[in-house]
């Protein structure tokens, strides 16, 4: 039998224990799901607790951050408004097709079948709609030289801010990534990156500079309570088919501005989809612009 370990105090641990105990108690912390019902009352709270005690700065996931927590960090908000000149242009970029791929006519038709057959209660059942809308994004971009996928549950690193009166850090999971590569990029180098990113694709977006690239889109699924209060990088969905765009810049001094649309939903008979569509594929097209090409801040 091997000999037990002395028991020690959480302020006797060395560097080397505390991020050793530190990555023991993510991974286990990662493969916990908190709607669990089985799971003990407070679990999740005392294993943040823990953690914060051994980390020397507050950590926080994406999905319980607020807008007070936005706030002290010196990121602040404002409106996206669809410009009305542009609402049929953006439409039409939903609407168009692309010989040989996902139509428009057979999104509708799978869309009307998740509705129809798929409980959308659930965040898997909502999933299933996401899926589709995002393929038919997908399969309308990528002829031609432009390449872009889709990478679910893509697991972000750790970012810390340096505000007063200490730090904060967050880190989270994307729902969807949606990365589009480079066109001036070598068909051959091109597919071997391809297989690279969709089989390990934490390691190949790590290392941007191995392709000069990608650009990434992310995309978070939200609960209808949680729709303003999630830390935004890009995209977020609630669950009603709602759909809110987001732009995040980041100020040279630290600080950043978040600006969000209002909620665009795909009605009941998909009238608003080719406007979901527009807005989807636009903001995968510019995910690093700054310029909004439909939408205003006045």
């Amino acid at each position: 039998m091997p000999p037990i370990s002395k028991r020690r105090k959480l302020s006797d641990l060395t560097a080397g224990d505390t991020n050793e105990l530190l990555q023991k108690l993510e991974e286990f912390r990662s493969k916990l799901d908190e709607g669990d019902e089985d799971l003990p009352a407070g679990l999740i709270d005392k294993l943040q607790e823990l953690r914060n005690k051994l980390e020397d700065v507050k950590h926080t996931s994406f999905s319980r951050v607020d807008p007070i927590t936005l706030v002290s960090l010196g990121i602040s908000s404002g409106p996206l408004f669809l410009i009305s000149d542009k609402r049929q242009e953006v439409e039409n970029l939903g609407l168009a097709e692309t010989s040989g791929y996902l139509s428009i006519d057979t999104t509708r038709s799978l869309i009307c079948l998740v509705r129809d057959h798929v409980a959308m209660v659930t965040e898997a059942g909502c999933r299933v709609l996401i899926n589709i809308l995002l393929l038919r994004v997908v399969s309308v971009m990528c002829p031609g030289d432009t390449t872009v996928n889709i990478i679910p549950e893509f697991p972000l690193p750790r970012t810390i801010f340096k505000r007063d009166p200490g730090k904060c850090s967050f880190s989270g999971v994307v729902d969807f990534l949606v990365t589009k590569l480079p066109a001036q990029v070598h068909r051959m180098a091109l597919n071997r990156f391809l297989e690279y990113l969709l089989g390990d694709p934490t390691t190949a977006l790590a290392n941007p500079e191995y392709i000069k690239g990608p650009i990434t889109s992310n995309i978070f699924e939200a609960k209808r309570d949680n729709v303003r209060a999630a830390m935004p990088q890009g995209l977020q969905l609630p669950q009603l088919q709602q759909w809110i765009f987001f732009v995040y810049e980041r100020r040279t001094d630290g600080t950043g501005l978040v600006l969000s649309s209002p909620e665009y939903s795909l009605g009941k008979n998909l009238e608003g989809l080719a406007l979901v569509l527009g807005l989807l594929r636009d903001s995968i097209d510019n995910a690093t612009s700054s310029n909004y090409t439909f939408f205003t801040t006045l």
